[in-house]
């Protein structure tokens, strides 16, 4: 699952159906400030924290039951590796940076 920045600071969620990786890729030149309402970039930018509720609105109006339980269970296998923030629910996603 990828949140993608689009050169021109659009996010969408591509690959929203697999659960195995999730991360950010900011294409182009587009900052940071895309992530505006998502995620929450940590000093130095190479690790965001993502909003659960965000990703949810990416995949569309109501997401089916099955997927939101694939992800929620995806969220879950990574809280062992200190990768969900109790307090917020939201989970730590790596940031790639692409030339397009």
């Amino acid at each position: 699952m990828i949140i993608f920045v689009t050169a021109d600071g659009r996010a969408e969620l591509r690959e929203p159906d697999e659960f195995r990786s999730f991360k950010i890729v900011i294409g182009g030149e587009s900052g940071l400030a895309a992530l505006a309402g998502i995620a929450t970039a940590d000093a130095g930018g190479k690790t965001a924290w993502v909003a659960r509720e965000a990703v949810r609105r990416l995949r569309g109006p109501e997401p089916p039951a099955e997927w939101v339980a694939s992800f929620d269970k995806m969220i879950e296998s990574v809280r062992r590796f200190g990768w969900v923030d109790d307090e917020t629910g939201s989970v730590r996603a790596h940031i790639e940076r692409t030339s397009g």
